[in-house]
């Protein structure tokens, strides 16, 4: 039997709180009042204001002075910035092994692309999470704790990206196996630098398929993608 994870109520608490936000239940812009939410949940105001310091780290909520707590707008610079960091330290970690994943890794790979198929547009949450798996196996196996810990850092990023950058759910959810797929034959052929090369590209597909829609960018984004 599987064991259960213990999750303390900030932690779920801060769950609750993200999926609305990310489900447009909470839309940008509105203003989060801590009585408000308390009320709602049925908490009290202490997790509530920790939960709120968590999704601010993650970009989710900012705070203006004299203004109160409410949730940001993400942009496309936002998600470039988290996809361009991850794409970095993935190439970091290829690059300590020299592309060199074991059969047992890309076993593993290939099961979570595999998985990936069940998946459909109402289980956005759960291909982030197999998107997750998939990536870390990259990354562990540098063996770096400082590059893993930076790298899990940015992964309630990634699920403000995947929310943010697919307004249409169905191919999202549709697009996922077939990406990861490709990304999994290039590790298979164990060459470094296409490896580096495909994980950039990997990561700013998205960014140029935003743009290419015009839905999020702007004039002001000046990153060569």
């Amino acid at each position: 039997m599987a064991k259960l994870r213990y999750r303390t109520l900030r932690e779920n608490v801060v769950d609750e709180i993200r999926m609305k936000i990310l489900n447009r239940e909470y839309e940008p812009g509105m203003r989060i009042v801590e009585q408000n939410l308390s009320d709602e949940l049925g908490v009290s105001r202490g997790p509530i204001r920790e939960a709120l310091r968590q999704l601010e780290q993650e970009g989710l909520v900012e705070y203006v002075r004299n203004v109160g707590c409410s949730v940001k707008q993400v942009t496309l610079e936002d998600i470039y910035e988290i996809y361009l960091l991850r794409a970095t330290y993935e190439q970091v970690a290829v690059r300590t092994y020299e592309g060199q994943l074991s059969d047992e890794d890309l076993a593993q790979m290939e099961s979570i692309v595999e998985e990936m198929k069940i998946f459909g547009e109402d289980d956005l949450g759960d291909l982030v999470d197999c998107d997750c798996r998939f990536h870390q196996v990259i990354v562990e196996k540098a063996g770096l704790n400082r590059l893993l810990k930076a790298w899990t850092e940015l992964n309630y990023g990634n699920i403000v990206c995947y929310f943010a950058g697919n307004s249409d759910r169905k191919e999202a959810a549709n697009r996922q196996h077939d990406i990861h797929e490709r990304l999994l034959n290039v590790f298979r052929s164990k060459d470094e630098e296409t490896i580096c090369n495909a994980i950039l590209e990997h990561y700013m597909k998205t960014v140029k398929r935003l743009i290419k829609e015009g839905s999020m960018s702007d004039e002001s984004f000046k990153y060569k993608v």
